[in-house]
């Protein structure tokens, strides 16, 4: 393979225009090659825009032979189709968050590549932020003691009434757009999957999404998760551990600027008085940070395949806690995660 993994763009979405097209063309191992929008007007748009081809449809992008892997930036509802007619193609997959809007879902996508010998990430760009490195090294440390709440929230105001966030047949919802990310973050904050979860979703009259809600979940040592998530709020977007001996809290958790430089901050009470240290951590851009390790895996499939492995297995135990959560909320009841099979 090429030592550049050639990229297509499935989909003109607005995190792509933001963010994840000038993350890939900024990386040293990647080289966007086209981009494909439903609207053949828009692709050209955008083509022109970042400097890049424009295809006629999302079929022709994946048509494409000279395309090593896809970056699938389109609602929810739609990544099952699309990976799967990836996977078809034989392209490598990175997808947007959530991967799917079922569990079941989930798992077919799975199996579809691991029988194809694809790779597949999920955009959980906060994951390769150095941040939550500095806060498992603290609790690795024994900074904290141990560690048996993690709680975080992560939430905005409204967005306009046609934002597709409000479209259930898109999968639209906060427990797949926010809500996932308190989940991602805590199973890695605790190195393990919860055993039973508790959830109340709210949902809008007009449109039927949820637009937000708040969770539990339940560890086998008797950690906790409390989180909220929301589309109705101020915002939020932040995370704190508690521990026996101390306190490390997040002050922005997930959605970062590459050039904000984090507020993590360790808390503690010695002798009657509050110690409070700043935890020194560089900016970065986290999606650069991910796409570099998606097209490294990619570059190096063959000495991968533990690696691989493990990364499917870790979307599957994803896709069984947002599953429990909605599961959990719809029939008012604590949902044990041996129950999603």
């Amino acid at each position: 393979m090429n030592k550049k993994v050639k990229i297509g763009i499935l989909g003109c979405a607005d995190v792509a225009a933001r963010h994840s097209i000038k993350a890939f063309q900024s990386i040293d191992n990647a080289e966007v090659v086209g981009i494909a929008s439903r609207d053949p007007s828009k692709a050209k748009e955008w083509a022109l825009r970042f400097g890049i081809k424009e295809a006629t449809s999302y079929d022709k992008l994946l048509s494409n032979k000279n395309i090593d892997a896809v970056y699938i930036p389109l609602p929810v509802g739609l990544h099952k189709k699309w990976v799967l007619k990836a996977v078809q193609a034989g392209k490598n997959v990175i997808c947007e968050k959530s991967l799917a809007e079922s569990f079941k879902s989930a798992k077919e996508i799975v199996e579809a590549c691991r029988s194809g010998d694809i790779v597949l990430y999920e955009n959980f760009m906060c994951d390769f932020h150095p941040q939550h490195e500095k806060v498992l090294s603290l609790i690795k440390k024994g900074e904290l003691g141990k560690p048996f709440i993690f709680r975080s929230f992560y939430g905005f105001p409204p967005f306009k009434k046609d934002n597709i966030r409000y479209d259930k047949k898109l999968g639209g919802g906060s427990l797949y757009d926010t809500g996932c990310y308190i989940v991602f973050m805590a199973r890695k904050i605790f190195g393990k999957e919860p055993v039973s979860v508790t959830c109340n979703l709210s949902y809008d009259k007009k449109t039927g999404v949820d637009i937000q809600g708040s969770m539990i979940l339940e560890f086998p040592d008797k950690e906790a998760v409390l989180g909220a998530f929301s589309y109705n709020s101020a915002y939020q977007n932040n995370y704190s551990v508690w521990g026996s001996r101390a306190l490390v809290n997040v002050g922005r958790a997930y959605s970062i600027s590459s050039e904000m430089k984090p507020i993590v901050e360790l808390a503690k009470i010695e002798n009657y008085k509050d110690i409070v240290q700043k935890i020194d951590v560089p900016a970065a851009n986290q999606f650069e940070l991910i796409f570099r390790d998606f097209c490294d895996t990619v570059l190096h499939k063959k000495a991968r395949t533990g690696k691989i492995n493990n990364i499917y297995l870790q979307l599957i135990a994803q896709a069984r806690a947002l599953e429990a959560l909605r599961l959990s909320s719809k029939e008012r009841r604590k949902v044990k995660l041996e129950e999603v099979k």
